[in-house]
């Protein structure tokens, strides 16, 4: 019995040796380091220096030369394409998203005077910090008078300094020679100011000195950091980020028309550890690259659309019973109206086979649908009123896949799947939201049939719309209309091709394939069996286009690269501090390889 003991415990042991190992090798980018003792475990003082630049563009940084800054990435998680908030350029939402965790959403900073903000919800983590740990001590030097007034709560020291970086950079030099603060943050007002002045961008002098004297500007303060008398002692992580860089026209052929082409919101970010390895993170990949001539479809006053004459439209009834499947690309240009932002539609018809996109008229049409868009159908038994389901956002002038399953299934009931670009998703039923879609097929009212004698029509249709906000401006290419249900696996696959041909696994089932990209003529052809070709009308002309397919939606791109509300959440992580659920943040940690 002892034997078996023995050898319980020493397997208890391996095991937990082993786990122990797996533990430490997975968090050791997130734990403080313990250095070499003698006996007597003895771990080296998390601290944190936090130096926020304002408007200084990622890659005008990246190309200045900052040789400070170019140091620092040997021992860091950096990248040069960053993003601030994408639809608010004001430094009061960005720096709030920096000191706070969670985006203007919850905080609530739309403005630079703060009003109506929601920080007594949303605190900065200085007051986070503080409500765990009490003796925390942390100092904040600010450039701006504002960031000092506003978003300083809970801070040990803080000082600001009208506007005056070198005030501030004298002041952290002495600060961080010998004072024992866990936290330690600055702001630097100096880039912005020349970019304001003369551009943001290093074809203006005037802003390339000011990132250079900014980077200067850090070495100083890190030269005054490593002269600490307990530097050996203790175990530094320094970021250095802007809050948002500035408006500069970029050339068209650097232009790729995704938000990484937004120069308000191209940030960069360095978080530099003496033990990280160099871990680049760089601008993921944005989409294929597509190109031709298409017919730019407009609503009121123009009135542009293309239009399926005769009998062929008969082809494209499809019944109570038959499963098909419609596939457009799409690519949308600003609204009339963009207070809401640039793509924001609200509801106007882009295709379908319907004269008017309104309740209870029997046929179908594809809407956009504020960011996203929606299938929009009503006909047949107890679905005379009609069903509109949500699909998911996607971005503008880029090009997307917007592609509808209707399915009869077992149950004799038909369903519909929405897949946007390949991905497939539902925003509007069974408690679903743009932000967490569901998975699931729809089951569509009562028995749909969406027979009419209506001609199936691409752009223009009158009917369900909001004002100006309604009112289309788009491309479309690539519609394809099959006589059966596809599967995830084949839309998966084909999505984002930009074109097809008898290869596809479902070619024998097309009634109808207009690649839309004639570049002349007024005449959108059907290379399918029933050649169905769309009659243009209106004032249409046709634009040349080379741009990206199938780009990632704002939100996905927003986790692939750094962004303002990660940089709390880094923090907290240094000093192993809780995230508390109900703080609710909004970042994610960023691990050296």
């Amino acid at each position: 019995m002892k034997k078996h003991q023995f050898k319980y415990f020493v397997s208890l042991t391996l095991c937990l040796l082993v786990f122990a190992t797996s533990c430490n090798k997975d968090f050791d980018k997130v734990i403080p380091d313990a250095p070499d003792n003698d006996g007597s475990v003895t771990y080296k003082v998390p601290k944190v220096l936090y130096l926020i630049v304002d408007g200084a563009r990622g890659t005008s940084v990246r190309d200045a030369g900052t040789p400070t800054l170019r140091t620092l990435i040997d021992s860091a998680v950096y990248t040069w394409t960053g993003l601030s908030d994408n639809t608010n350029y004001t430094d009061a939402t960005n720096w709030t998203d920096m000191l706070t965790g969670v985006k203007k959403e919850k905080h609530n900073v739309l403005s630079e005077d703060f009003a109506g903000n929601k920080l007594e919800n949303y605190p900065v983590i200085f007051e986070r910090i503080k409500s765990l740990r009490p003796g925390f001590r942390i100092a904040s030097f600010a450039s701006s008078d504002v960031f000092k007034g506003k978003l300083t709560e809970g801070a040990d020291v803080t000082e600001s300094f009208g506007g005056n970086d070198d005030a501030v950079t004298s002041r952290l030099v002495e600060f961080v020679k010998t004072d024992t603060a866990s936290l330690i943050v600055g702001q630097f007002g100096g880039v912005e100011k020349a970019g304001k002045a003369s551009g943001f961008d290093n074809s203006f002098a005037p802003y390339k000195a000011a990132i250079n004297k900014f980077d200067s500007q850090v070495g100083e303060i890190l030269a005054s950091l490593k002269s600490r008398p307990t530097y050996y002692k203790e175990n530094w992580l320094v970021i250095v980020t802007s809050n948002k860089g500035g408006q500069f026209t970029l050339p068209v052929e650097q232009d790729d028309k995704t938000l990484f082409s937004n120069t308000n919101i191209n940030t960069f970010t360095i978080i530099y550890n003496n033990k990280y390895n160099p871990t680049f993170i760089a601008r993921p990949f944005l989409g294929n690259t597509y190109s031709g001539s298409a017919i730019r479809f407009k609503g009121d006053p123009e009135r542009i659309k293309g239009v399926v004459q005769g009998s062929a439209n008969s082809e494209f009834n499809f019944g109570a019973d038959a499963d098909f499947t419609v596939s457009v690309k799409i690519k949308k240009g600003k609204t009339k109206n963009t207070s809401k932002g640039d793509y924001w539609y609200e509801w106007p018809s882009v295709l379908g086979k319907r004269n008017n996109s309104s309740w209870g008229q029997a046929g179908w049409n594809i809407c956009l649908f504020y960011n996203g868009w929606r299938f929009f159908g009503a006909g047949g038994q107890d679905n005379s009123n009609g069903d509109e389901v949500g699909g998911l956002d996607f971005s503008g002038d880029t090009w997307h896949d917007l592609t509808f399953v209707i399915e009869k299934k077992a149950d004799g009931r038909r369903y519909i799947r929405l897949y946007t670009d390949g991905v497939k998703g539902i925003t509007n039923k069974d408690g679903a939201s743009a932000a967490k879609p569901t998975l699931n097929d729809f089951r569509l009212s009562g028995f749909p049939n969406y027979n009419n004698n209506d001609p199936l029509t691409v752009g223009y249709v009158g009917g369900d719309v909001n004002g100006d906000r309604g009112v289309i401006n788009v491309q479309l290419a690539e519609l394809k209309i099959w006589k059966t249900a596809l599967s995830e696996t084949v839309i998966k696959q084909y999505s984002c091709d930009p074109t097809m041909d008898d290869s596809h696994p479902t070619y024998d089932y097309l009634v109808g394939y207009w690649p839309m990209v004639d570049g002349t003529g007024g005449t959108l052809k059907d290379i399918g069996p029933f050649q169905a070709n769309f009659i243009l009308e209106g004032a249409y002309s046709w634009e040349k286009f080379t741009d990206l397919m199938c780009s990632p939606s704002n939100t996905n791109l927003g986790v692939l690269v750094p962004k303002n509300s990660d940089i709390p959440t880094q923090i907290l992580s240094w000093f192993n501090i809780p995230r508390q659920e109900n703080w609710a943040l909004d970042g994610r940690v960023w691990i050296a390889n």
